[in-house]
């Protein structure tokens, strides 16, 4: 079964390494400063943001601050279509490490990554980054198609954690990235109506 490849992304390994990219994704939209989401928060570093609380989840590298003013929209919207491209790096990688693991894996002397089951798991996966690409590459992506691709990445992840074994849960696997990535989308992708947020989906 062939399996399409996606481009490949930046290297987001661990914990350490997304917060380090989550910081030029704030420095990229809005330089020398960070982006507050329409809800007030801002998340960032825990070295970059030290008022900020913990972030669950993310033992302590990631940080979050409540009741700021909301960044300018243009801000906004620069730094929703950054945070997607990192999610998307994000499954992209943790896809890479599931397919090495799987391909060292046997069981009844055949790599677990030729199962017909986990093939085609691998195939979902790929086909949504591959969609997800495109959908970035849009001249004109609204805030629902950021939305839409979050939501595809997210699922994707949840399946690619289910490949990638019990491990990913720990706090030395992939679990915690996706998790963080997910939090992410969710406190700053909505945009507001300026830009076709209705914020049901629908635009």
């Amino acid at each position: 079964m062939t399996t399409l490849k996606p481009a490949a992304p930046a290297a987001v390994t661990g914990l350490p390494e997304f917060a380090a990219l989550l910081d030029g994704c704030h420095e990229e939209a809005t330089p020398g400063a960070l982006v507050v989401s329409r809800g007030g928060h801002t998340v960032a570093s825990a070295s970059r943001l030290r008022t900020g609380v913990p972030v669950p989840g993310s033992s302590g590298i990631l940080a979050v601050t409540s009741g700021g003013p909301p960044s300018a929209g243009p801000e906004l919207v620069a730094f929703a279509d950054r945070l997607v491209r990192l999610h998307r790096a994000a499954v992209h990688a943790v896809l890479d490490q599931a397919v090495t693991r799987l391909g060292e894996r046997t069981s009844e002397g055949t790599s677990l990554l030729n199962r017909q089951l986990v093939q085609g798991s691998v195939a979902d996966v790929a086909l949504a980054l591959s969609e997800t690409q495109d959908l970035l590459a849009l001249p004109s992506l609204t805030a629902a198609g950021l939305r839409r691709a979050h939501a595809d990445l997210v699922r994707a992840g949840r399946t690619v954690l289910k490949l990638y074994g019990a491990h990913s849960l720990t706090s030395e696997g992939p679990g915690p990235v996706l998790y963080v990535a997910e939090l992410l989308g969710n406190t700053y992708l909505h945009l507001g109506s300026e830009w076709g947020d209705t914020g049901d989906g629908s635009s």
